[in-house]
């Protein structure tokens, strides 16, 4: 009994659990197998102890990371900041000093009559001259006027200027040599081929308008009777088109001829952009029964419309152009490669309160107009001489009808010419009654998406505050149309909730007001803009230069008059680039 009491007591676990016998040498195996490729009790190590548990991170509570939130906005951060990265400074280069004379405003120019018979408006009143020894915008390069002025010693002694007539108006330096032009410049006429001219304001933001009003064109009852020649050739008949047109947009063609431009035609009331016609259309509502639907933003799915047809543009019509962007804050995000349709939302003009964004306007980055110019004289008046944007390889196949593969531009398109914007269109106006849509999702413009000729030496990427849409107008053999910037225009718009005015209905008696990116402007107003424009970054180039030189150490004060001092120290070129010849080859070119 007590054997079996001890048997079994044996069975039961103790308290402290038994030794382990420590392995012994002579049970390792003499040879190493798969299984145990280390007999050698020595050389066998210990296994490795586990990793230290990594520490959590301590994090704040949802409700006391908000109140943080909401405190630290108005409290200075103890780091500090990082500050903003400041644009570079424009070019500067030696050049002499201005004379006496060149501190004279800038002198009338020289227009000459047409030989040997002289052209006039069709109702015999009003002449149209030819400019003549003016600097046109050509072969790379753009003119702008300027004058001396001894306020700006630092910036080389020049300053923006321009020439009569003042106001808004056809450019007489930035259309083709063939055009003519009344005395306020806004009826032109050219007897060539198809020829293009641009207005002297740019449309970058906004809702702007102009009209134009066809005086030579197609008859306006029935259809053009044929002419000849003194040899018996049948004479070709005049014709007008009206557009926008950027800046690489060619002189010698007429509006529309590349991706560069957006048209509309005198004949048959169409659409021409990339030198294919298209139609203008009506969108229609939501479920509406029609012949043809087109793919509308912002989805891009079809829509109904309606086409306009069997219209033409005849002597005495007007047709208001109207052109809408979106803000420039979009359109950089658009360029920059930035842009996403889902947070993005909306044409950009909306309040930081509305919208909610941390950035509304896109002031991350410096919003710096950089103008690389240089001032060269020219048949007795001054010039500043720059390089102009130039079309890109994208945007010549963009522009190809030949056998290429179909390019969609898009607002995220790898390339950046190619990148279109979002919540813009052109709208077609005809005496004062609007026709319909030209043309949607306009192509970007904003650099990088224009960029000047870099084999020139230019330094790509910069905004010289005049890239954007120009009221374009071109004519064909005799064609005569005169525009409209306004204020007060012929037939304005009927459409009682878009006027030229700052107030919208909302509901039946409310209204509110308009902001200004939405408001339907006259592309006049941005004349006077544009000159504050002017003023304010030739001060700003001033101070630039000011600091640059020393600040107030500065020792090229002027002595007894006007061009008694020191010259500019000696400036900053482009080491063999723009410097070399700049203002020299003004006038092998002309």
């Amino acid at each position: 009994m007590a054997e079996l009491q001890q048997h079994s007591r044996s069975n039961t676990p103790s308290l402290a659990p038994p030794l382990r016998r420590p392995l012994e040498e002579d049970h390792a195996p003499a040879v190493s197998s798969p299984l145990n490729p280390n007999p050698d009790p020595a050389a066998r190590s210990r296994p490795a102890r586990a990793p230290p548990r990594e520490q959590r991170e301590k994090r704040d509570t949802l409700k006391k990371r908000e109140a943080s939130a909401n405190t630290r906005g108005s409290t200075p951060n103890p780091k500090g900041k990082p500050e903003r990265p400041s644009a570079p400074s424009p070019m500067r280069f030696s050049i002499p000093e201005p004379k006496l004379p060149d501190y004279d405003a800038p002198k009338d120019g020289i227009f000459a009559s047409h030989e040997p018979n002289p052209i006039f408006t069709p109702d015999g009143e009003i002449e149209l001259k030819k400019p003549v020894d003016h600097a046109w915008n050509k072969k790379g390069y753009r003119y702008t006027h300027c004058v001396a002025d001894p306020h700006f010693r630092h910036k080389q002694f020049y300053r923006q200027s321009d020439s009569r007539p003042f106001g808004p108006r056809m450019s007489h330096e930035d259309c083709d040599k063939w055009f003519h032009f009344d005395d306020s410049a806004t009826i032109i006429t050219n007897e060539k081929g198809w020829r293009m001219g641009r207005g002297n304001v740019v449309a970058r933001e906004g809702r702007l308008y102009y009209e134009v009003k066809i005086l030579r064109g197609i008859p306006k009852e029935g259809p053009a009777m044929p002419t000849f020649t003194e040899a018996g050739q049948r004479s070709a008949q005049p014709h007008v088109r009206m557009g926008w047109a950027r800046r690489e947009a060619p002189l010698d063609a007429p509006v529309g001829f590349d991706g560069y431009s957006y048209a509309v035609t005198d004949l048959r009331f169409e659409t021409m952009h990339r030198s294919r016609a298209s139609k203008i259309y009506k969108p229609l509502p939501k479920g509406a029964k029609s012949k043809h639907a087109k793919s509308r933003p912002p989805h891009g799915k079809l829509s109904p419309v309606e086409y306009i047809t069997d219209m033409d543009v005849r002597e005495g019509d007007v047709i208001g152009l109207e052109i809408q962007l979106p803000s420039l804050s979009l359109h950089r995000k658009v360029v920059e490669g930035i842009y996403n349709p889902a947070v993005d939302i909306g044409d950009g003009f909306d309040s930081a309160s509305s919208s909610g964004s941390k950035d509304p306007l896109n002031m991350e980055k410096p919003i710096d107009i950089i103008r690389d110019r240089i001032p060269v004289p020219y048949k007795g008046n001054f010039y500043f001489e720059q390089l102009e944007y130039v079309a890109t390889k994208p945007m010549e196949s963009y522009s190809d009808r030949g056998p290429t593969p179909k390019i969609t531009p898009s607002p995220n398109h790898e390339d950046p010419s190619l990148r279109s914007l979002p919540h813009s269109s052109i709208k077609v106006y005809k005496n004062g009654k609007e026709i319909g849509i030209a043309f949607e999702n306009l192509l970007a413009f904003l650099p990088p998406a224009s960029a000047p000729s870099a084999q020139a030496g230019a330094r790509v990427g910069f905004d010289d505050g005049q890239v954007g849409y120009f009221p374009a107008v071109a004519a064909f053999c005799g064609g005569v149309a005169q525009v409209n910037f306004g204020p007060d225009f012929w037939c304005p718009p009927e459409d009682a909730s878009n006027p030229l005015n700052d107030v919208e209905m909302v509901g039946n008696d409310a209204t509110a007001t308009i902001s200004e990116g939405r408001r339907l402007r006259a592309i006049g107003e941005k004349y006077k803009e544009q000159i504050a424009e002017d003023v304010v970054w030739d001060i700003i180039d001033e101070v630039d230069f000011f600091m640059q030189d020393g600040g107030w150490e500065y020792k090229g004060e002027m002595e007894n008059g006007i061009g008694a001092g020191k010259a500019t120290p000696t400036a900053r070129g482009m080491g063999g680039g723009l410097d070399d010849g700049v203002g020299v080859e003004v006038g092998r070119r002309y």
